[in-house]
């Protein structure tokens, strides 16, 4: 979608050749190692007991490790830009905007962002974008 409708809005993939492998390079590390363990989380929390089920512990908790090791490398990276492809908002920031929000609200895993001080902030800045608290509020 970014793609059909670039030159609309925001360039959700840089504008130069070299901005936009940064966003698919940070598009790969959400979808392969951070998404993968930050959805289990979410769903041994919410999803489990929603189906009568027990969460199992020491399947969240080798789950946020995973995701600690991920936000330690985003830490490192969001002390040296703004975003994660650089300093401007990409796709590769939208793309974390879902997952983080439960993480952060419904599961109550929000110290894995606020301690950490960029990516606290980084997290404040896209997720109280209006596009996204619009989103957001209508979300269960």
């Amino acid at each position: 979608m970014a793609k059909k409708y670039k030159g609309q809005g925001t360039e959700l993939f840089g504008k130069s050749l070299s901005e936009e492998a940064l966003v698919e390079q940070w598009c790969e590390v959400e979808g392969q190692s951070y998404n993968s363990p930050a959805s289990t989380i979410m769903y041994q929390i919410l999803f489990v007991p929603m189906r009568g089920g027990t969460t199992d512990e020491a399947v969240v908790e080798m789950n946020v490790e995973k995701v600690v090791k991920v936000l330690d490398i985003y830490e490192e990276r969001l002390s040296k830009s703004k975003y994660l492809a650089g300093d401007f908002f990409s796709l590769a920031d939208l793309q974390h905007l879902p997952t983080t929000q439960y993480l952060v609200t419904a599961c109550g895993k929000g110290d894995l962002i606020s301690s950490r001080k960029h990516v606290k902030v980084w997290w404040e800045d896209i997720s109280c974008r209006p596009a996204w608290k619009k989103v957001s509020e209508k979300a269960p």
